[in-house]
């Protein structure tokens, strides 16, 4: 029995301090939110999230979840597939173990996402028939997102294509959610991208008449304009590089408040390259920049751990990230409703 996901906005786990957010956000508001999780930030074998295996991130979850009494999570996996881990198309192996272990786990929704392993559209919906059945035949009412494109920030008139998709995918499940290239694009620490509502409008039409949700992916950084034009049509978005980049940019700015030495902790997200496919106008000579932008990638890190020590002594900084953190979720919350 498929049931339905109330949620209107999935949100990347990208630290302990943006889960505990999104918890207590969905306490607060009384919302019903998505954690979506992507095999690099959290896995079965782990990830730069915490360094936290999958069991060790649905443990943490759990422990907040009872913190905050009256909160609505859906644990999610977002872009699960070959090549978003170890930048290897032919990785499948270990996609099954992702998914294997998302069940054990508890998981609502895993999002399958074939896109890297060929530019072969056939070999990309049967290579993700046979994942979606491997899950379904050990859960059955797991929920599926399907998603077979990667995200350029460009829309193509494809509706025949999403059509034969759909088609193709409702012979075997009945997904959640089918993710629609709306032209969103993240680069830097803006929205780049341009809105099609007359083309997703026909297209959100042709997925409600099959009782499929349409998703949106890189909507972090929308401006209240922007979200306006997609309520009613777009039915979910994901938010996941932002959180990132403000716990970053609360961190860094209260140092500098506070006389703590930030150069290491910059050294290291700088050295990382982890801003590398952010970057649009600017270039890596734009230091400071880079090294925001690849900072949540680096949490983990020695430098990180000593900005956070020595940040304590002055302030409550978990505090202050988390109710920023809710901040910025209550907007589009807001926003959205």
């Amino acid at each position: 029995m498929v049931k339905n996901i109330k949620s209107k906005i999935g949100l990347g786990p990208m630290s302990p301090e943006i889960i505990e957010a999104v918890i207590k956000a969905s306490s607060l508001l009384k919302k019903s939110f998505m954690l979506i999780g992507t095999k690099n930030q959290i896995d079965w074998n782990g990830g730069y999230v915490n360094n936290w295996t999958t069991k060790k991130y649905v443990e943490y979850v759990n422990k907040i979840r009872n913190k905050y009494r009256y909160n609505n999570i859906y644990l999610c996996r977002d872009h699960c597939g070959p090549g978003f881990k170890h930048n290897d198309s032919n990785d499948i192996d270990d996609v099954y173990r992702t998914v294997t272990d998302d069940i054990e786990n508890g998981f609502d929704l895993i999002h399958i996402d074939f896109s890297k392993i060929s530019s072969n559209k056939d070999m990309v919906l049967n290579e993700s028939k046979k994942i979606i059945k491997y899950i379904l035949k050990i859960k059955k009412e797991m929920e599926i997102e399907i998603g077979t494109e990667e995200n350029m920030g460009d829309i193509k008139d494809d509706f025949l294509e999403i059509k034969r998709e759909l088609n193709f995918i409702k012979k075997f499940v009945q997904p959640q959610f089918f993710v629609v290239q709306t032209g969103s694009l993240v680069k830097e620490v803006y929205q780049v991208g341009q809105f099609n509502r007359s083309f997703i409008l026909k297209i959100h039409e042709f997925l409600l008449k099959n009782n499929v949700k349409l998703k949106e992916h890189n909507s972090d950084y929308l401006d209240y304009e922007q979200i306006k034009k997609r309520k009613n049509i777009v039915d979910a978005i994901n938010i996941a590089p932002q959180l990132g980049v403000v716990q970053t940019h609360i961190v860094v700015s209260e140092a500098l408040i506070y006389g703590i030495n930030i150069k290491p902790f910059l050294e290291r997200s700088f050295e990382s390259k982890k801003w590398e496919k952010w970057l649009s106008i600017s270039s890596k000579e734009n230091r400071m920049l880079c090294s925001i932008l690849a900072g949540h990638y680096n949490f983990t890190s020695d430098e990180y751990k000593i900005l956070i020590f020595n940040l304590e002594k002055y302030i409550d900084i978990r505090k202050i990230i988390i109710d920023r953190i809710i901040d910025l979720i209550t907007y589009y919350s807001d926003a959205l409703n």
